[in-house]
């Protein structure tokens, strides 16, 4: 279906936006960029104005000179767009969260199709979360400036590592995530030895720790 939307732990000391909340796609002009499976980049200003499966499928950019690039979400590997200045007056918006990030990643809702999805955790390291829009239990519309989280125990994430198969994670299932993405890293073992789905809502600090404390290759 196709739908017009307006869219760490700092070891041994404190947590700083470990994880994102979902915003979704902006539909009006942002400044923002795309990249290409050939590794082009435009930059500019990115609208997103069409979605598939909550994923962007239409996006155009606008560079200088008010020209204008149509491209289909089939053609790019990343979408960037800048958080507009209004979108912080609330306050459910960090300040240190500057933009909406889309990736190319396979999706094991999809059956391992690669989709943009929106990433929830920082770049670096080998293991990121997306934001699992299948699984969500949806009772408004996943869209910038209309999407609201009431906890986060509502979410789960396709949860990426590098060498890996994606795979999804949900609260009851976070004890034997814990053990197939975290338990080849000691270190980080000793800091979480354990997690349950009373700790869902810190799965996205143990991410960020686990990019920090592994040197694992990627």
């Amino acid at each position: 279906m196709k739908k017009i939307v307006f869219g760490l732990l700092l070891l041994g000391s404190h947590i700083s936006n470990a994880q994102y909340d979902p915003l979704g796609a902006i539909t009006s002009w942002a400044d923002g960029y795309v990249v290409s499976h050939q590794s082009d980049t435009l930059a500019g200003q990115v609208r997103v104005g069409s979605v598939v499966n909550d994923s962007p499928t239409g996006i155009v950019i606008r560079l200088a000179g008010d020209k204008r690039v149509k491209m289909s979400g089939d053609e790019l590997r990343t979408l960037v767009q800048q958080i507009p200045d209004f979108a912080y007056v609330t306050g459910s918006i960090p300040r240190d969260r500057k933009t909406i990030v889309f990736e190319r990643v396979p999706n094991p809702r999809r059956g391992g199709k690669s989709m943009l999805l929106e990433r929830l955790t920082p770049a670096g390291g080998p293991l990121a979360l997306y934001f699992d829009v299948s699984g969500w239990k949806r009772t408004i519309e996943y869209s910038f400036g209309n999407f609201t989280l009431s906890h986060r125990r509502d979410l789960s994430y396709v949860v990426v590592k590098n060498g890996q198969s994606p795979l999804i994670a949900r609260p009851g299932s976070l004890e034997a995530v814990h053990d197939a993405i975290f338990g080849d890293c000691s270190e980080f073992i000793r800091n979480y030895p354990v997690a349950n789905r009373r700790d869902w809502d810190r799965f996205g600090e143990m991410v960020v720790a686990y990019n920090q404390l592994c040197a694992l290759p990627y």
